[in-house]
């Protein structure tokens, strides 16, 4: 179905669709933004906390289906803050299985969560799928934390094939994530349809954003929608919220006196930092002998299993229309419950932070109809002088390192309201102290108030933008076009997290296989981490390891999917660009309460990652015999069909089936073709063409493994694995893969020493190389005569088909220079090559539509080729066009890939 408005449709649906949905009909604002989503217009929403923002976000993906309208079929719903994202998904999850109980769809949607803690969906391929900025924004610059560095162009596509919901906008760095989120609306704008969410914008900010546009493509500006008078009434009418700005610190007394003297029954406290949470928990413990009080500590740090323990108790406890018991509940958090948890209380103690934050984290105070609440603002925090050490483990870093100087040893500097701008918390508390708190505060104050203190910081922030522009452009550039991670600290953010692992078996020797997708993940600040190494590399005696980090190894086959292995840190430099990191058990204490600390001063107690349930599925390294034919025919399966398989999802092993491939790109390839290349050609055989470019991609990556040299090889090995490892019989087949288990030592051992007297050669760059000839007789004809391609686009379509094919193992394969050609000499076909070509192809174009007037294949003529230089990185940023083609290509391609080892 082509574009077309929906908005007559909508008029007599949208309500009742609404109301199924949630259970209450929809505000004004609500049903305007839906219908402005479905209608792909993109938005912005500025709306109170607890307004309904989620819901709002969720209902137009629901509704296309239930529809059938031309809508993306994947939904990314991107978060600022990880921890709360599962709670997110879960209550979305809640919603999606009452709508499929009645608006039944072919198969249920997939609904999953994607951050450094739960990677459940490194290659986004849920229906549904919540992901923090930093996963979604380094997928987008090519430079995923998702996957590693081999399958780093796996991801990018997906952004351009996905309703994308950006949610509490003020959380992202101004000058890093925020900036580059603005150039992936440019870059998306007409392709995928995007909704911004946040209650704390500035009218300046919101002005910035609408403008984002194409004036060459003619797409319309993005609009705001706002919440109307009308609707605020009836959403403030029955609940009020006050402020009071304290200047004494906060203590666990202070919060004790005010429980027994006002008989308070549910309590909030946000501190800013970690340590200083489990500080105040550890002091109010102490306090609470008799047990009067049941306290909730809630961070980031904890074990899945027991946030996930916490977040449902919390969620009880503190959930509109509670029934009190007699019992006070206290929950001490960080900001992790800012956004996304749908929570209340009667009075909140919060540390001083900006504005926007400040109002956020009061939105779960009186946050439902019939509420009173009192928000308490204070300074600072003490801790008892017993739990100070829990109020010194986190360390802010020198702000210098920002700055690149990230070799140096680190500075200790205080800030007073860390992590925040001690400014911009300075203004926000001026603000306070002039408020008149006998007055409860209305949305139409919080407005004001969020830009009396941001405004002037907004305007800055776009002057500064304007300045970098040219560095901006520059660091994109590097990441996108060459994979250097570098500039992540300047285009995600500086002050990120790491992921840390901890490990039951010893580590004594360095390079040491490990699968940390099978290891449980904390997420630390890498100030905190930066912190703890200072300390270990000042001591004045040695200790044992403290840190390794996890990457995949060096110096071997770059087409192998070879199994990460431990490396030492041994400088600041080091642990800065380490993204999974190893802990030594010894310095690492954890339970449930109080949650995870490190330090070189803490005794461990013993703490490992527990056994995961995804340790039960097989590895993606495992591999099992195909043959050459059989193998291209699963791939073309696997982009047709509906994939099965078994994820982990909410910590447990779930089969799930998710969308096939086709479903997910190809409207979006169709589109993209049409908006960059050909507008005058159909939406029918504008998607025709993009999937033609799939089956060429998937018809011509492992035209390499055609030589006669790479049969022989892994022919060798496959009848060691038959003979000595119950592999199958490889008989007279051309292969595409051989039976290999990773997780089988004796195995593996027997696989390092045969490659050590035969070496494989390579095969993707070689099957690029080869690819060109055959896309000369099947693809050039095509987009001239059919198309009227001029020869950029000519050219600049069939490269990126090739590039797909050249760097399906290895998403930076840079191709062959003159050094390279001398030791390749020539490309050596097996005897059955042609054959094994020609059939290929005829099996393949059985399941292709006949739309097009596909060209007949020539085949290759030649049984050996002189190689010549040939580079896979040809493409500028003046042609990123191109490179974003072959981004929706190559995740085509290597999904299918992927997936089609899994049903041999």
């Amino acid at each position: 179905m082509g574009f077309q408005p929906v908005l007559n449709i909508l008029n007599m649906n949208i309500s009742q669709f609404f109301q199924t949905l949630t259970s209450f009909p929809p505000r004004n604002f609500q049903q305007e933004t839906i219908t402005r989503i479905l209608n792909r217009g993109d938005t912005v929403l500025r709306a109170p906390t607890g307004s309904g923002k989620t819901e709002t976000a969720i209902a137009p993906f629901l509704f296309a289906k239930a529809l059938n309208l031309d809508f993306p079929n994947k939904l990314i719903y991107v978060v600022p803050l990880r921890t709360l994202a599962n709670s997110l998904r879960q209550r979305t999850e809640k919603l999606v299985r009452h709508w499929e109980a009645i608006h039944q769809p072919s198969r249920p949607l997939v609904v999953t969560l994607q951050t450094g803690e739960n990677p459940e969906d490194p290659r986004f391929e849920g229906d549904i799928i919540f992901c923090t900025i930093d996963q979604l924004l380094s997928s987008f610059l090519n430079i995923p934390y998702s996957v590693g560095r081999g399958s780093a162009n796996v991801n990018a596509g997906m952004i351009f094939a996905s309703y994308l919901v950006f949610d509490e906008l003020h959380l992202l760095d101004p000058q890093r994530s925020f900036t580059t989120v603005l150039r992936l609306l440019q870059e998306v704008k007409g392709i995928s349809p995007f909704l911004l969410m946040t209650a704390t914008l500035t009218d300046e900010l919101v002005g910035y954003i609408t403008k984002i546009g194409d004036e060459q493509l003619s797409f319309s500006q993005t609009s705001f929608i706002q919440v109307s008078d009308i609707d605020l009434s009836k959403i403030e009418s029955q609940h009020q919220r006050y402020f009071y700005a304290e200047n004494n610190p906060l203590t666990a007394q202070i919060v004790w006196d005010d429980i027994q003297q006002n008989q308070r029954q549910r309590v909030i406290i946000i501190c800013n930092t970690v340590a200083k949470a489990q500080g105040l928990y550890r002091d109010l413990d102490d306090l609470n002998e008799g047990n009067q009080l049941n306290i909730t500590l809630l961070h980031s740090r904890f074990l899945p299993e027991h946030r996930a323990k916490k977040e449902k108790y919390l969620q009880e406890r503190f959930k509109k229309n509670w029934i009190d018991d007699g019992i006070c509940d206290i929950l001490i958090a960080t900001q992790v419950i800012e956004v996304g948890l749908n929570i209340t209380c009667e009075v909140m103690h919060t540390m001083l932070c900006p504005m926007s934050s400040l109002l956020q984290r009061a939105g779960r105070c009186a946050r439902f109809e019939g509420e009173f609440g009192v928000v308490f603002v204070y300074r600072g925090i003490e801790v008892f002088d017993d739990n100070r050490d829990l109020d010194n483990d986190d360390l802010e870093v020198e702000e210098a390192i920002s700055e690149g100087n990230i070799s140096q040893k680190p500075a200790t500097k205080k800030r007073t309201f860390l992590p925040y701008d001690d400014k911009i918390c300075e203004l926000t508390w001026q603000v306070l102290e002039v408020w008149n708190s006998s007055d409860t505060v209305t949305f139409r104050i919080e407005e004001k108030w969020i830009n009396q203190v941001h405004q002037d910081e907004t305007l800055l922030q776009a002057q500064r933008r304007e300045n970098n522009q040219g560095e901006f452009d520059k660091q994109f550039n590097q990441a996108i076009f060459y994979g250097d991670a570098s500039v992540t600290d300047d285009l995600i953010r500086f002050v990120d997290s790491r992921n840390i692992f901890v490990w039951e078996e010893p580590i004594f020797f360095d390079e040491q296989p490990i699968d940390p997708k099978k290891l449980i993940a904390f997420s630390i600040p890498t100030p905190t981490l930066c912190g703890i190494w200072q300390k270990y590399r000042s001591l004045e005696y040695e200790i044992d390891w403290l840190f390794k980090r996890i990457e995949n190894p060096k110096g071997k086959r770059s087409e192998s999917y070879t199994q990460p292995v431990t490396v030492p840190i041994i400088s600041h430099k080091d642990l800065v660009y380490s993204f999974r990191i190893l802990v030594n058990p010894k310095y690492l204490y954890y339970d449930e309460h109080i949650g995870l600390r490190i330090g070189i001063d803490i005794e461990g107690n013993g703490f490992y990652s527990p056994d995961k349930p995804q340790k039960l599925l097989p590895s993606e390294y495992t591999y099992h015999m195909d043959n050459y034919l059989g193998h291209l025919v699963l791939m073309w399966k696997c982009w047709r069909e509906v994939f099965v398989t078994k994820v982990l999802i909410n910590g447990k092993i779930e089969e799930v089936k998710f969308a096939s491939i086709k479903n997910e790109i190809l409207d979006a390839g169709g589109r993209f073709i049409q908006s960059k290349f050909f507008p005058n050609v159909s939406e029918r055989e504008a998607k025709a063409l993009f999937e033609y470019l799939v089956l060429l991609a998937v018809f011509t990556h492992d035209l390499g493994k055609l030589q006669t040299k790479w049969q022989s090889v892994m022919r060798g090995w496959q009848e060691i694995a038959y003979r000595d490892f119950g592999g199958r019989n490889p008989q007279g087949y051309l292969l595409a893969h051989t039976d290999f288990n990773p997780e089988d030592r004796v195995q593996r051992k027997a696989l390092l020493d045969y490659e050590k007297k035969y070496k494989r050669p390579n095969h993707a760059v070689e099957s690029a190389f080869l690819a060109n000839y055959i896309l000369q007789q099947t693809l050039a004809p095509l987009l001239q005569e059919y198309f009227y391609a001029d020869s950029q686009q000519i050219f600049g379509i069939a490269y990126s088909v090739m590039m797909a094919a050249g760097r399906h193992h290895s998403a930076f394969a840079k191709g062959w220079g003159t050094k390279d050609i001398g030791k390749i000499g020539k490309i050596e076909l097996h005897s059955e090559a042609s054959r094994a070509i020609a059939d290929s192809w005829r099996c393949l174009m059985k399941f292709f539509p006949g739309i097009l007037p596909i060209p007949e294949l020539g085949n290759l003529s030649q049984t050996s080729y002189a190689v010549a230089e040939f580079t896979l990185d040809k493409f500028t940023p003046q042609q990123i066009k191109y490179l974003q083609l072959y981004s929706l290509v190559v995740r085509a391609l290597r999904l299918s890939d992927m997936r089609s080892v899994q049903l041999i």
